[in-house]
């Protein structure tokens, strides 16, 4: 069922945000002046499984605009990490929702609907 629901659901999905990515990333390297604001976001990966990361940090790493520069293991009280570059970070907030949302994608296609 995991896998039906990748292919499905979340394939789809991760297209289409490689799409949008690539369009932002074209148009702002075709016009004048540059938005680009590069920021570097943590982002806890506290309960997802070895596969979840992986997913998780190769779909970020493939989508024009972020790079995932690193994953920190848990460290006492601090979950595990992953550090994010994004191009297009003038809002850190927005970055982190943009990360997060992500990261409900990946256990919607893991574990299913219920598991954000």
């Amino acid at each position: 069922m995991t896998l039906l629901r990748l292919v499905l659901l979340y394939a789809p999905w991760l297209v289409w945000q490689l799409t949008v990515s690539v369009l932002r990333l074209a148009a702002d390297v075709g016009t004048p002046g540059s938005t680009q604001r590069p920021r570097i976001v943590k982002l806890a990966l506290d309960d997802l499984t070895d596969l979840e990361v992986t997913l998780l940090t190769s779909s970020i790493t493939i989508t024009p605009g972020t790079l995932v520069l690193g994953v920190s293991p848990a460290d006492g009280e601090q979950p595990p990490a992953a550090f994010v570059q994004a191009l297009f970070g003038e809002d850190e907030e927005a970055v982190h929702a943009d990360l997060v949302g992500m990261r409900a994608h990946v256990l919607a296609a893991t574990r299913g609907r219920g598991a954000r």
